[in-house]
Order: structure tokens, then C-alpha cells, then sequence
């Protein structure tokens, strides 16, 4: 067709009914992913770790946004969205989460939209977006919060193809202002959309039609034609070379790109038809899916006959453009879209993924769908058999796509997986480590961070670091810092991981003043993570070294650590750690903060409850009693009910359940006697377990 004409009443009902069920489908689809967590994967750097995407939109927030390069990239836009989950929803997972999935289930309902309006093929364009949306190769781009950056920059390709309609429409100078605005946009939450002007050029031919020689005024060429079509884009491409420059820019400033010595050019040309013919196998067989593969394994043989491949696929697009031009614009979509992902440029820690395919797996669905309708023989049992395989292949990836969801929902189930097929994968082992430290369980994380330091010696000193901080988590301080020593030798320049884990196995150890300018050298070279920053907080704290102490959390409130820069703050981080599964190493920090300060009735009472509930290893229940017998006596005749309350939890941990019973029954009256109906209705939950003869345990607490 050569130009959409505009649709009846009737039809734009349809449309919006169509697109409607369409989004409330991919929303059921996906819904399961808002009850998932964070994972240890970017998100806890994105969000979850994030002191101004926690803050939510704030002014100072705004401002960080718009000038930040974080994380290797420049993205105003992404960090704005999160800023906004967190004001409308909180910082729990389930705001970010269900935002990924309205807006991918809106982009489904955009792209069935726009195919309907310039195609006039209601079907054909509502399995293209449903098969779109639906893929299992979708689940990385929408239950990972961190690929926000996916669903988002999709948005504004949608809505930038829309405003491009119109002006293909009636193309008029300062009509296309609008679709380059989007353009803008999306680029500004991810550079993905840096071939969009080429992909207009491909819409001109089909659906927009303008290459058509109706289209064209009266003698002009099509070489004239299309001369003006690439200059009328002129804001496009100089959006599409500013980004690629300010991408590259921002990468080369975090040390992302990869130099041609760890991968050649020669390696990485070979690279790209193997990676191609990875993204059209997956799309076919979505099969064995992982946040992170291994390398692919390239030789000149699979390259040769993987470009082979591709170039039949090409040419028999290309032949098949007579009969319908919407078969090549959709494989040269997915070709021209994955791009700047493809390898060329090799960028971060994997070389293909499966978020790569959010936006050119649409050129894919768009070539095989078109393929069936146009060029496919068309008999009296076509339209039925075809109907058949559409709803089937629908209903086969929505079941896959169930299948794969449950993956994402901790970092351990997610690279659990991914170890098993990726076990060559160095990120998959230490990320699984991490997650399997964050779990407690110690001894095996060390066996995957040892297994990701054999897969990859060029990154051995920080997986060594890692499972140095699972042997300081276990008691094993010594063993660490014998582990560290070596490397901290062998190092021309410092590194961070080291340095950091051998200041804190220094400190767990009880050598505080040893460890504190490991820790501050760290801080001071700019690697100011957020835990590496409470540890030397915290050491400054046990050290009695106020004044450092105080210049510190100055620096973290200006960093947005404004919850943990304060003394309180910090124990409030330590009391985290030990509910988490820490409590070995948090109660090193609070054994060396009690006697520094042992008449503080906050922290004596808080530690007394954290034994009694959760003891750390070789730390006796006794040592709860006798902490809240203090807590009493520093309170004298005027006990608050709180006091009164881990009394009673630390003689149940002892199993005196008749002084439990007497003490949990006086911070009850006096609970309630204050009005403090919340904490009188958690007392009465722990008196019933007392009276069962149940300690109260942190089971039983969750």
C-alpha cells in the first residue's frame, strides 16, 4: 500500500479493543514477575543500591540524573523513570517490576496498533505483536528490573515511528520535529535506537509506501527520491552520530570497551554471522535460555557457513520483494537493529544476550508473518491451517515464556541456572557465588568464585577477594588475610576488591588500625561503593576515631547515603547484614561497639534481641540474658515496653518461659496502656508462642 488512509470508526474500535485485550494479556502473562526480588545483577547498582533512585524524584535526584555518567553510560531518562517507581511505589521490588510490565505490554499494544493502521491487515499484525511480546526471549527484557532500558527505549521507538507517520503522511519541513524528539528520548534510555534512521528508510519503502513511483512528483527519479528522503532526516543523523560518539565516549571512561589485544578484529568480523545465527536459533528453539552464555565458539569454517546461511535468507528476501516488500523490511529490521549489538564493538561482559533481540525480533516476526500471507500459495485450506499454527505458536511461547519467568525470581534461582548452561561462564560462577554469600551459604559460594577465578585469570583478584569475604563471613579472617596477602604482593596497581576485603578481614580480625587505610585508600582511589563505605564507617566507629567518622558520613550524605551517615545509620546497616544471614561478621561490629560504649541502652537492647532471636555462631543464648538484664538495670524504675520485651525474648531463649511469661505480660499492659497498638499486637504474638513453650526464634519472627 502506498499510504495509510485514515480509519473508519468502526475500525479504530477494533483496533483499540484488539490492542486492549492484547496489553491486559501480556500484563496476565508477566504478572507473575512483581512478586520477584532484586538480583545481584546491575539491579542492586541500578536500583536497590542506588542512594538516588532510592530518594525517589527529588530535585537532587533530577540533577544527578541529567549530568551523571553512571555505570559506564549517560541516561538521564532511565534513572527519571526509576526515580518515579520509587516516589509512586516505594523502594520495594514490586513498583519497579510492574512498571517493566505495563510498559512492555504497551509496547505490544502500540506496535499491533501502528501495523494495523498503515498495513490494514488486522491479524497479521496482531500476531506479530503478540508473538512479539509473548517470545520467552522477552522474559530478560521485562522481569529484569535493570533492563528498564529495554521496555523504556522501546516506548519511544513506538511513539516516534507514530510521529513519523504523520509526517510520511504529508511530509512537510518541521513535521518530523516530533518523531526526532522521541528519537531523543529513547536514546537517552538506551543507545540501542541509534539506527533509527535507517530504519525509517526502510519504512519509507514499506509500509509508508513513499519509494512508490505514485508517491514521487511528476519526473522525478527514485535516486532523486531517495536523495531527498535522507536529507529531509537530518535531526535523525545527527542524533544517531552524536549518541554513537557519546556512547563510545562514556564507555571508554568506564574502561567497558574491550581493546583489540583481548579480542581482535579478525575474531570479532568472524564473530558476527555466528552471532546472528545464535539470535535467529533462539528465536526458532527457545531453548536453554540464561542471563549470560559463554563466548560463542568462532572458527572461520562456522563463520563461512554461517554467512552462507544468512545470505540466502537475504536473497531470497530480496526475491520475494515483488510480491511483498514487507518480507525484506522485516529481515533487514532484525539485521539493522542488532547492529550495535552484534560485536563489533565489544562492550560490558557478554557478547550475546537475549534482551539484544527486544526490538529487531519485531523485523523477524514481521518477515515470517508477511511470508505467510503473501508469498505462501493461497488455497482453500490456507487461511484455517495458517490460523492453526498462529494460535499454537502463540500459545507455545506464553507457556515457555511461564516456564523460563520462575527463573528470574532471585539471584539465585536465575544463576543457578545459568551456571548449569553457562558453566564456562566466569560471571555466572561468581555471581551465583554471590548470591549463594548473600544466602549464608558460605562454603559453597567459595567453590564458585574459585571457579570463576580458573575460568577467567584476568579477572582472578576479584573473584580471589570475593571468596576472601565468604571465608571472613564464616570466622575465617586469618585465612583470608593469608589468602589476600599474595595478591596485594603480586599487584602492580592497587586493586579495589583486594584491598577492601583485606581491610575488612583486618578488622573482623580485631586489627582495626591495620585495616582502616586499606579501607580508606580504597575510598579515597573513588571505588566508593556502599558496603566497602559502611565498613570503613563502621571501622572508624570501633576505632573511636569520631572526627573521620563524621568527614565520612558528610561524603555520604552529599553521595545520597543519607539512611546509613550516622552512627545509627551504620548499626541500622550491620543490624541489616545480621538478619540477612551475616550475623558472625555484624556481631564483631556490635561486640567491639558494646565495649566501646557498653552503657548505650539503644544498641545493648537491640543486640540482646538479635541473639535471643538470631544467635551467630559460638555466641550462646546466655549472652542475650545477661545483655537485656543490662539494658534493664541502665533503665532503672522507668522500663519502656521495648526493654520489657527483649527481656522476655532472651529468658524464652534460655527456656525460662515463666519470667518470659511474667515480662512479655507487662510490656503488653504497657503497651497498650500507651497506646502502642502495633507493638501490643506483636507482644501478643510472642506471649501465645511462650506459652506454647516456643522460644521466639527468627522462624517464627517471619
Amino acid at each position: 500500500m502506498s499510504e495509510a488512509s485514515f480509519p473508519s470508526r468502526s475500525s479504530r474500535w477494533q483496533t483499540f479493543a484488539l490492542a486492549l485485550a492484547l496489553m491486559g494479556l501480556t500484563l496476565w502473562l508477566f504478572w507473575p514477575a512483581t512478586k520477584y526480588g532484586f538480583l545481584n545483577f546491575d539491579d542492586d547498582v541500578y536500583v536497590s543500591g542506588n542512594p538516588m533512585v532510592l530518594l525517589g524524584l527529588k530535585p537532587d535526584g533530577i540533577r544527578w540524573a541529567l549530568k551523571s555518567i553512571y555505570e559506564s553510560y549517560w541516561l538521564p531518562v532511565m534513572w527519571l523513570s526509576y526515580m518515579l517507581d520509587t516516589t509512586l511505589f516505594g523502594t520495594k521490588p514490586f513498583g519497579y517490576h510492574f512498571v517493566n510490565i505495563l510498559l512492555h505490554a504497551i509496547n505490544a499494544g502500540l506496535l499491533f496498533a501502528f501495523l494495523r493502521l498503515w498495513t490494514k491487515r488486522v491479524w497479521a499484525s496482531f500476531f506479530v505483536a503478540a508473538l512479539f511480546a509473548w517470545h520467552p526471549l522477552r522474559v530478560e527484557s521485562v522481569a529484569w528490573i535493570a533492563e528498564r532500558k529495554d521496555v523504556l527505549s522501546g516506548l519511544f521507538l513506538f511513539l516516534s515511528l507514530f510521529a513519523y507517520g504523520k509526517f510520511a503522511r504529508r511530509p512537510a519541513t518541521g513535521r518530523e520535529v516530533g518523531a526526532a524528539l522521541f528519537m531523543a528520548l529513547g536514546l537517552l534510555t538506551k543507545p540501542i535506537l541509534v539506527t533509527l534512521p535507517l530504519l525509517l528508510l526502510l519504512l519509507d519503502f514499506w509500509p509508508f509506501g513513499r519509494w512508490a513511483p505514485e508517491r514521487r512528483p511528476q519526473g522525478e527519479s527514485a535516486l532523486k527520491t531517495f536523495r531527498n528522503m535522507v536529507t529531509e532526516k537530518v535531526l535523525f543523523w545527527s542524533l544517531m552520530l552524536l549518541f554513537a560518539f557519546l556512547t563510545y565516549y562514556t564507555q571508554s571512561l568506564g574502561h567497558s570497551i574491550h581493546s583489540t589485544g583481548t579480542h581482535p578484529w579478525s575474531q570479532r568480523l568472524l564473530a558476527i554471522p555466528t552471532a546472528y545465527l545464535f539470535y535467529l536459533g533462539k528465536t526458532v528453539h527457545p531453548m536453554n535460555l540464561s542471563v549470560v552464555y559463554s563466548d560463542l565458539s568462532v572458527s572461520t569454517t562456522h563463520a563461512i557457513v554461517a554467512l552462507l546461511f544468512l545470505g540466502l535468507l537475504t536473497a531470497a528476501a530480496f526475491r520475494a520483494i515483488r510480491r511483498s516488500h514487507a518480507v525484506l523490511v522485516g529481515w533487514l529490521w532484525f539485521g539493522l537493529l542488532l547492529g550495535p549489538v552484534i560485536g563489533i564493538i565489544r562492550v560490558g561482559t557478554v557478547q550475546v544476550a537475549d534482551r539484544f533481540t527486544y526490538l529487531p525480533s519485531i523485523g523477524l516476526a514481521i518477515c515470517v508473518t508477511w511470508f505467510a500471507v503473501d508469498i505462501l500459495p493461497q488455497r482453500r485450506w490456507t487461511r484455517p491451517i495458517l490460523t492453526l499454527v498462529a494460535v499454537a505458536l502463540l500459545l507455545g511461547c506464553a507457556w515457555q515464556t511461564r516456564r523460563v519467568l520462575p527463573l528470574w525470581q532471585s539471584s539465585l534461582t536465575l544463576f543457578e541456572n545459568a551456571t548449569q548452561q553457562s558453566p564456562n561462564s566466569s560471571v555466572a560462577n561468581n555471581n551465583y557465588g554471590d548470591a549463594l554469600l548473600n544466602a549464608g551459604r558460605l562454603e559453597e559460594s567459595v567453590i564458585y568464585f574459585e571457579r570463576a577465578a580458573q575460568i577467567a585469570p584476568a579477572n582472578k583478584n576479584r573473584y580471589e577477594a570475593s571468596a576472601a569475604l565468604a571465608l571472613i563471613l564464616m570466622g575465617r579472617s586469618q585465612e583470608a588475610i593469608a589468602r589476600l596477602e599474595p595478591l596485594l604482593k603480586n599487584s602492580r596497581t592497587p586493586d579495589p576488591y583486594v584491598e577492601a576485603s583485606y581491610g575488612i578481614a583486618l578488622v573482623d580480625a580485631g586489627e582495626v588500625e591495620r585495616g582502616i587505610p586499606y579501607l580508606e585508600r580504597t575510598h579515597a582511589a573513588g571505588n566508593q561503593r556502599l558496603t566497602w563505605t559502611i565498613e570503613l564507617a563502621g571501622a572508624y566507629l570501633i576505632a573511636g576515631q569520631m572526627e573521620k567518622a563524621n568527614a565520612l558520613f558528610a561524603q555520604m550524605k552529599e553521595r545520597g547515603w543519607i539512611p546509613y551517615a550516622s552512627v545509627d545509620g551504620i548499626c541500622m546497616a550491620y543490624l541489616t547484614e545480621w538478619e540477612g544471614g551475616r550475623s558472625r561478621h555484624a556481631w564483631k561490629f556490635f561486640e567491639a561497639m558494646l565495649a566501646r560504649d557498653p552503657d548505650n541502652v539503644f544498641l545493648v537492647n537491640n543486640v540482646a534481641w538479635l541473639i535471643a532471636v538470631n544467635p551467630p555462631p559460638g555466641v550462646e543464648p546466655g549472652k542475650a540474658l545477661e545483655l537485656a538484664l543490662h539494658a534493664k538495670a541502665l533503665c532503672g524504675n522507668t522500663l519502656p515496653p521495648n526493654v520489657m520485651d527483649t527481656l522476655a525474648v532472651a529468658y524464652a531463649a534460655n527456656d525460662d518461659f515463666t519470667n518470659a511469661l511474667h515480662w512479655i505480660n507487662k510490656a503488653y499492659d504497657l503497651a497498650r496502656a500507651n497506646g502502642a497498638d502495633v507493638l501490643a499486637r506483636n507482644i501478643a504474638k510472642r506471649r501465645q508462642a511462650f506459652e506454647q513453650g516456643k522460644r521466639w526464634t527468627q522462624v517464627i519472627a517471619k
